[in-house]
């Protein structure tokens, strides 16, 4: 996590502040101690003008983590047979998902449950099509990952990441 928040940063300064509890009773889940530590910092950011990174609690509904994960939860469940198989084959449910991030082309970021909060996975979907990404690891490695080039996603396009990778903070968003 220190690598990502030691990128350039602009925008807001100060603390990101998630309503974790009403979140996990909203979406039935326990996060991972992990997770709530990477949307700590980078809840409300967008990397490379292209990822923004949802929050808990969020004023704006486009960028609310519980809004976004119920509306995707939804259609995950009635759309992507591959996706729902995927799913089926790691026992998770469409209605289990939690939907971290989106990209300005209407790609999806989830996390997908597992019993063991240390083996909670990271799949990403396209907006539109059939490419999808899973990474068996917390959100804050997958992103770095990607970012420095070392996972090369069948989801975003060729131009993401940025040479060198930036992110705006917005805590307040």
């Amino acid at each position: 996590m220190e690598l990502l928040a030691a990128l350039p940063a602009t925008g807001e300064m100060g603390p990101v502040i998630n309503d974790w509890e009403s979140a996990e009773a909203a979406l039935g889940v326990t996060f991972p101690a992990s997770f709530m530590r990477f949307l700590d910092v980078f809840g409300g950011a967008k990397f490379d003008d292209f990822l923004r990174v949802y929050r808990a609690g969020a004023n704006n509904e486009n960028v609310d983590l519980v809004t976004r994960t119920l509306i995707a939860r939804e259609t995950m469940a009635t759309t992507r047979p591959h996706i729902q198989e995927l799913l089926s084959q790691r026992g998770v449910a469409p209605a289990q998902l939690v939907r971290w991030g989106g990209t300005d082309n209407a790609d999806m970021c989830f996390l997908v449950p597992n019993a063991d909060p240390r083996k909670w996975a990271v799949l990403t979907v396209i907006g539109r099509g059939d490419e999808f990404d899973l990474f068996d690891g917390p959100v804050g490695t997958y992103l770095l990952r990607v970012l420095q080039g070392d996972v090369v996603s069948e989801v975003f396009p060729d131009d993401f990441p940025d040479e060198s990778s930036t992110y705006e903070r917005n805590p307040r968003i």
